[in-house]
């Protein structure tokens, strides 16, 4: 067998022109551009990944949407491998390599091991031009240029500036994690996080090592968070013990006691409450205060109601409320999602009150979800966790059920009944399959409103 089966077969004329393939291109949209290049030329992913010097892994995850194209590099070995035009990518044309170097200026006393690094690492930064570009694409394709020269030069020494922009992405990602669908943070918290990883290799200096761990720990925290809304309550987990090793090896208190909180969180999305509630216990023990208090506290109610401990509950959810009231300042890793404002506690509320048996629970439950869903409201978006106030309808919805209230029920999932597909969580799904349950009871077998609604609900 010749390697010529390895060989592209070459794109037809005007393909880069043809409609599909110009709205991809202006889009950016490698998955849609690889299938249609695939349509055209017969093109296997092997000779893809061959032609680009890419994994054929990774070739299948950009075409099934399971990889998103987002790095200057990687539109790079696209462009370069399939021969797309550049520009219609944004992208500089090809320029002949160079080994001139400009001398230091006078006085300046640079090593030439130092200036042959850094000019090399210069040239490996993609150029963006603003040719074909929008204003908007430009400034966020120049911004990830910036970072990546950052990395790039002060990658060998770790310098304090790559860090600082590690720090900044971060509180960026826990605040679009907040209000954005999950997959939409994953791919570039998994790369940030790579990077960082990749950065823990050269440094050497211990404040260093610790701001690093601290930075891998939260950007795990993310994607603890990610893995559990998109029902990987495995993944989850084993990114939640990644953020509390980190947060032990940076010694940070607090962003171990939220792990821990984390852990919880996760058990009680299994179902495994009683392994929840060692969690909390576990975070408790790192004396928390504040908010850090409150959201262990609050997660030990629902763990508590599930398990039927009526008493335990309230008492439980009477203790959140005093540590949030008496919550300092906020901490230095506490942005979006490493946040736990009032909003979220009374979401906590309904979501324990609403699984005790007795009536009191439902109707504090419908109390507490309503005053939620008004905080949620007036939040500012740094503090406004869409997805949880879906969920919060969802509860309330539960309450209104259990109280024989169907009218208002329905009126509480509108909202959640009409989210689009791609921001719903697991969650709700979940939690709406409980109400689904519900509407199978006997007093309501004859409401035409309740069968409409459960129809509604399984239809989600």
């Amino acid at each position: 067998m010749t390697s010529r089966n390895h060989e592209l077969p070459a794109a037809p004329a005007g393909l880069w022109d043809r409609p599909e393939m110009s709205h991809a291109l202006d889009q950016r949209d490698m998955a849609a551009c690889l299938k249609i290049f695939q349509k055209w030329t017969g093109a296997t992913q092997g000779q893809i990944a061959t032609a680009c010097g890419m994994p054929q892994s990774h070739i299948s995850e950009i075409i099934n949407g399971k990889r998103r194209v987002t790095s200057l590099e990687l539109f790079e070995r696209l462009a370069s491998g399939l021969d797309i035009p550049r520009r219609r990518l944004g992208l500089a044309d090809q320029q002949p390599a160079t080994t001139t170097t400009a001398p230091p200026e006078t006085g300046q006393r640079t090593g030439p091991a130092t200036v042959a690094s850094r000019a090399a690492a210069f040239l490996t930064v993609p150029v963006v031009l603003a040719a074909g570009m929008t204003a908007e694409t430009m400034v966020t394709a120049s911004g990830r240029q910036s970072v990546q020269l950052l990395e790039a030069l002060g990658g060998s020494t770790i310098d304090p500036l790559v860090l600082e922009q590690f720090s900044e992405d971060i509180a960026r990602l826990a605040l679009d994690y907040i209000a954005s669908p999950p997959e939409q943070v994953i791919a570039e918290t998994v790369d940030l996080r790579s990077r960082v990883l990749a950065m823990l290799e050269h440094a050497r200096r211990p404040e260093q090592i610790n701001d690093l761990y601290l930075i891998a720990g939260q950007l795990s925290g993310i994607l603890a968070y990610g893995a559990v809304d998109l029902g990987q309550a495995s993944a989850a987990m084993a990114h939640a013990r990644a953020a509390l090793l980190c947060a032990d090896t940076a010694g940070h208190t607090d962003l171990a006691i939220w792990a821990r909180g984390t852990q919880s969180l996760i058990a009680r999305f299994a179902n495994r409450h009683r392994e929840a509630l060692q969690y909390i216990r576990a975070g408790l023990a790192l004396k928390p205060t504040g908010t850090g208090l409150a959201r262990l506290t609050a997660g030990q109610a629902q763990c508590l109601a599930h398990l039927g401990d009526v008493e335990g509950t309230r008492t439980s959810l009477a203790a959140a409320f005093d540590a949030i009231d008496q919550a300092g300042p906020p901490g230095d890793i506490e942005r979006g999602l490493f946040t736990f404002p009032r909003a979220m506690l009374h979401y906590y509320a309904g979501g324990s009150l609403v699984w005790l048996p007795d009536a009191v629970g439902a109707a504090a439950a419908e109390e507490a979800a309503a005053t939620a869903i008004d905080l949620f409201a007036a939040s500012s978006p740094e503090t406004r966790f869409t997805a949880d106030e879906m969920t919060c309808h969802v509860y309330l919805a539960t309450a209104r059920v259990q109280r024989g209230n169907i009218d208002g029920a329905v009126d509480a999932l509108r909202p959640v009944l009409t989210i689009p597909a791609e921001q719903r969580v697991s969650w709700h799904r979940r939690r709406l399959d409980n109400i689904a349950g519900i509407l199978t009871d006997n007093r309501y077998k004859k409401s035409a409103t309740a069968v409409d609604l459960r129809n509604e609900i399984v239809a989600f």
